[in-house]
């Protein structure tokens, strides 16, 4: 893969290994992704999606020919608000400022995808997940927001780049024929290689716009309200407008109709974005800066006012009672610039003065983040109860009257230098905690195995093996690891820690280090977790245990023998038929009983073999039908997915993504998958 200059690198770009440089470049010309002229691209190349690092934020990710689901689940597990499939035919027209630098608006997420690669894929579901997880939707209006844009894409795509007519009745032989056309068109370059793009971008008001591109037909509604009777003939979108309609605040039809424009109002997205950048910006100058608000004595002051002899008061009411950090200006200008230049940590405030009055005073002091939050004590002579109810809308934070009381004055100073001291204390603490546990959920997710070093240690012993670590909203405790034994056996291992926090995180560092301080190549299983049991109990606190399984694959012997302390229960299964069984889970938890006992369990594992393992999120997690993953389910989607796919996909990574297309955004505890595949590789032995 080529790679741009450090130095001018200005564009990071995630790119599969399976993405020729000819046609990465021939992409990157064709629609002008960025301006080589004013700064260079870094590639970084990778297998799978787990190949690009979540701490690492991406301009752009190129997606394969032909995308697969493993690929498509880069919506979710990179951080990058771009994809771009790449395939040969790619001719976006006038689509290419969508994709382009000089888009307008900035798109929150953007997917371009080719008609033969969409057709087959679960993209509207995956698109919805995809804004589920960046906040842009809530958990509760999602199943709408999927329902109306899979109607929306499935127009786009039927009727807009397959220019396929489905109306009518469907007998079986215009069934048949109509199947065979799709598969026709889907083949050709014509229809097959039109590009599809869909974006979404949440506007100021909250509301979040999704938009359906096609290069097709297209579809326009009869008139403005789409209420009147379609013609079966017509096309099948013309029914179901009134139930996309009815799932959205408002849908337009643009570029002729190639573009369906649908927008959401959601009450449970995420919201106070900027305040959320502002808290942020201030918690690093509070750490950082030596000036910080300590005592209220020492903040600084601004006093506003155009009269002389008014600032004079005021200020010699404050210095009496100790405050003499002061500042002054004589009128709204001033005041602002002086605002800008001494970031005061409480103004004082006139509301008649010249050149800018209070009221634009406080607006735009509200309006710049930096200061969106420092304490306005407004003062007025006015009576009329219209001009002191208008400053607090504008953004005052307290009302004082003219002329002045000392007392009261100097009452409401303490009081709102005293709150800002208290928030900032707050704010400074949180930034201090935030950094804290931040450094331990890097260190947390440092102790998994990597994707490359997982599937070159997969190839030594002739498997495929996948993994999905997902960290919870809160620290937790889990963990999984392989331990190479010889030139046929290969150990795993995964762990839960009960609990959340630091406390957990704790715990699965000192197991990780007991682990890598045994010598397990001539212990058995159960010997393994009973000497691991014995030195955890002598450090863990009353109450704290952990779940573990351990376990050896034989390739020479094709078995896998396992011990478990209750973990849940692992998942044997074969590949060329799909069936699957739940292995015994059972035993003591690690760090209960001293003298625990453990049995090793043995089952076959040969050249069709599949192991599952995960933590108990994956059954214990309520998707949006408000249920768990019942046992069956859990072994209808491995075998549906295993038939579907064959042996040789991520089955781990295909799992996963199935289940977060379910599950809340903010998973409740961590989220780990591990699976085993033997596979068509030879092994070192």
């Amino acid at each position: 893969m080529p790679v741009g200059r450090d130095s001018r690198a200005k564009y990071l770009v995630a790119v599969p290994h399976s993405v020729a440089q000819e046609d990465l470049s021939k992409l990157v010309a064709g629609i002008n992704l960025w301006d080589a002229t004013e700064a260079a691209a870094k590639y970084i190349s990778g297998q799978s999606p787990e190949d690009f690092s979540s701490q690492r934020r991406f301009s752009f990710c190129i997606l394969p020919s032909q995308v697969g689901r493993d690929w498509l689940g880069s919506l979710i597990r990179l951080n990058c608000d771009t994809f771009v499939e790449c395939f040969p035919e790619l001719d976006l027209g006038d689509l290419a400022p969508l994709v382009g630098k000089k888009s307008l608006p900035k798109h929150d997420l953007l997917v371009c995808l080719s008609t033969r690669s969409a057709y087959h894929l679960p993209v509207a579901r995956k698109f919805v997940t995809s804004l589920r997880h960046r906040g842009l939707i809530g958990d509760g209006v999602a199943s709408s927001v999927e329902m109306a844009v899979q109607e929306a894409f499935a127009n786009s795509l039927i009727h807009g780049n397959l220019e396929l007519a489905t109306g009518g009745h469907l007998s079986m032989d215009r069934f048949k024929e109509l199947g065979e056309e799709t598969e026709r068109r889907l083949a050709s370059g014509h229809h097959g290689a039109r590009a599809i793009i869909l974006t979404a971008r949440r506007r100021k008001n909250g509301q979040v716009v999704i938009t359906i591109n096609d290069q097709g037909n297209g579809f326009s509604p009869p008139d403005a309200n789409a209420t009147a009777p379609i013609s079966r003939k017509d096309t099948t979108f013309g029914r179901g407008l009134p139930l996309i309609r009815s799932l959205c605040h408002s849908v337009n039809f643009l570029r002729d109709g190639r573009t369906i424009e649908l927008t959401f109002d959601d009450s449970q997205s995420t919201t106070a974005l900027g305040d959320t950048a502002f808290l942020n910006d201030l918690e690093t100058r509070l750490t950082t800066s030596p000036d910080a608000l300590r005592i209220a004595q020492n903040a600084t002051i601004l006093i506003a006012d155009d009269t002389l002899l008014s600032r004079e008061i005021i200020a010699s009411y404050l210095r009496a009672d100790g405050f003499t950090n002061l500042v002054f200006a004589k009128d709204g200008e001033d005041a602002i610039a002086q605002i800008k230049a001494h970031n005061p940590d409480l103004i004082i405030l006139d509301i008649i003065m010249p050149k800018l009055d209070g009221y634009a005073v406080c607006k735009a002091v509200r309006a710049d983040p930096a200061f969106a939050k420092t304490p306005i004590i407004a003062q007025t002579a006015l009576e009329e109860n219209e001009g002191r109810t208008r400053i607090f809308d504008d953004g005052a934070t307290d009302l004082i009257l003219k002329p002045l009381n000392k007392a009261e004055l100097i009452a409401r100073t303490k009081i709102h230098l005293e709150n800002r001291l208290l928030v900032q204390q707050l704010q400074a603490y949180q930034a201090r905690t935030q950094s804290e546990l931040e450094l331990a959920r890097n260190m947390q997710e440092n102790l998994n195995p990597t994707p490359e070093h997982y599937r070159g240690v997969g190839m030594d012993y002739g498997m495929r093996i996948s993994a999905t670590f997902q960290m919870s909203s809160e620290l937790g405790g889990d963990m999984w690891g392989l331990v190479p034994i010889d030139a046929h056996r290969l150990g795993v291992y995964i762990v839960d820690f009960a609990g959340h926090g630091l406390g957990a995180a704790l715990n699965t560092f000192r197991l990780h280090s007991l682990i890598w301080s045994e010598q397990v190549d001539d212990q058995t299983p159960d010997v393994y977790l009973q000497r691991l049991n014995r030195h955890l109990k002598g450090l863990l606190p009353v109450g704290q245990y952990a779940t573990m399984l351990y376990g050896i694959v034989d390739r020479q012997n094709n078995t896998f023998a396992y011990a478990s302390a209750a973990c849940t229960s692992p998942v044997l299964g074969n590949t060329a038929t799909g069936e699957a069984r739940y292995l015994d889970g059972s035993g003591v938890p690690l760090g209960v009983i001293r003298d625990a006992r453990y049995e090793t369990r043995e089952v076959p594992f040969d050249k069709d073999s599949f192991l599952l393992l995960y933590s108990d999120a994956l059954i214990e997690t309520t998707l949006d039908n408000g249920q768990f993953l019942c046992e069956a389910g859990l072994l209808k989607m491995l075998q549906d997915t295993v038939l579907e796919g064959g042996r040789d996909i991520d089955l781990a990574a295909q799992i996963a993504d199935q289940f977060m297309d379910r599950a809340p955004a903010k998973l409740d505890d961590d989220f780990t998958i591990v699976s085993l595949q033997a596979a068509n590789i030879p092994s070192a032995g």
